[in-house]
C-alpha cells in the first residue's frame, strides 16, 4: 500500500509536468503567430498628402480575425480595406492572412473593386466551402476628388461625419464574403467636405456592452466622434477608444477591435 502510494504520487507528478510542458509549448507558438500576424498588419497608418489617418488595434486573444490594410494605388488614391473574419483564435486568424495575401495579389491584377469583391467571395467559398465567412469594407479614397467609391460587404457601415452635414453610413454593396458562390456586389460612392471624418471600425467597438448588456452602438459612436471631429485623426483615436473602454468597464462582451479614422484637411 505505502509503495503504490508513493507510485501514484509519482504518476500525477509526471502527468502534471507534461501538462506543464505543453502548456508552455502552447504559449510560446501562441506568442510566434501573434508576432507573425501583426507583422502583416500595417503598425502605422500611411503618410498621405491631404489626409490624416489613426488607427486603434486591439486583440482580444493572442491571435484573432480582425483585418485591415492600405494599398496606395497613386501619389493621390488610396485603398483602405477593413474585414472581420467569423469566430476568433487560430483558425480565424489563418483566414485572415490567407485574405491579406489573395487581396494584394488581385488588386494587381483587377482595377474594379466589384471584380475584387468577387473574386475574393469565389476563392473564399473555394477555400471553406461556407465554414468560414467574413465582413468586409472596401473604400478607394480620391483626396484630389474629395470623393470614395467602396463596396462593403456586409460590415459595419462606416460613415462619414462632419460638422455641416449629418453622418453618411457607406451601406452599398452586398453580403459576407464565403457564404455564397456566386454572390454579386454593388459599388457604391460620397463625396468628401473640407474637414470631414471617415470612420471605419470591427463590431467589436458597436458591440461593446456595459453592465446591462447594452450595445456601444453606432449612433453613440457618431455622436462621440461629432463632439471631437475638429480634432486631428489620432486624438478623435484616443478619445473614441477610451469613450468605448470607459463604457465597457463592467461588460462581459469581448470581441477584437479595430477603428480607423481618416481625416480630410
Amino acid at each position: 500500500m505505502t509503495l503504490s502510494g508513493h507510485i501514484a504520487i509519482a504518476l500525477e507528478n509526471a502527468q502534471l509536468h507534461q501538462v506543464l510542458l505543453d502548456k508552455e509549448r502552447m504559449e510560446k507558438e501562441l506568442a510566434l503567430a501573434r508576432g507573425i500576424q501583426r507583422s502583416l498588419l500595417p503598425e502605422t497608418a500611411p503618410l498621405v498628402e491631404g489626409v490624416e489617418i489613426a488607427l486603434l488595434n486591439e486583440p482580444c486573444f493572442a491571435v484573432g480575425g480582425d483585418y485591415y490594410d492600405f494599398l496606395s494605388l497613386g501619389p493621390h488614391t488610396l485603398l483602405v480595406v477593413i474585414a472581420d473574419v467569423e469566430g476568433k483564435g487560430v483558425s480565424s486568424a489563418l483566414v485572415m492572412s490567407n485574405l491579406q495575401a489573395t487581396l494584394r495579389a488581385l488588386v494587381l491584377h483587377l482595377h474594379s473593386l466589384n471584380e475584387i469583391a468577387e473574386a475574393l467571395n469565389r476563392m473564399m467559398w473555394n477555400d471553406t466551402r461556407a465554414q468560414k465567412y467574413l465582413s468586409l469594407f472596401m473604400g478607394l479614397i480620391d483626396v484630389r476628388r474629395r470623393g470614395i467609391h467602396y463596396i462593403n460587404c456586409g460590415h459595419v457601415p462606416p460613415v462619414i461625419i462632419g460638422l455641416n452635414h449629418a453622418p453618411v453610413a457607406l451601406t452599398e454593396g452586398g453580403m459576407v464574403i464565403g457564404l455564397f458562390e456566386n454572390a454579386i456586389y454593388e459599388r457604391g460612392q460620397a463625396k468628401f467636405e473640407p474637414g470631414d471624418v471617415l470612420v471605419l471600425c470591427t463590431d467589436g467597438i458597436t458591440e461593446s456592452m456595459d453592465a446591462h448588456h447594452e450595445e456601444y452602438g453606432a449612433e453613440r459612436l457618431a455622436q462621440r466622434v461629432k463632439e471631437v471631429v475638429e480634432k486631428k485623426a489620432g486624438e478623435i483615436v484616443e478619445s473614441v477608444g477610451a469613450d468605448v473602454a470607459r463604457y465597457s468597464r463592467q461588460g462581459t462582451h469581448i470581441d477584437d477591435k479595430v477603428m480607423i479614422v481618416i481625416k480630410l484637411k
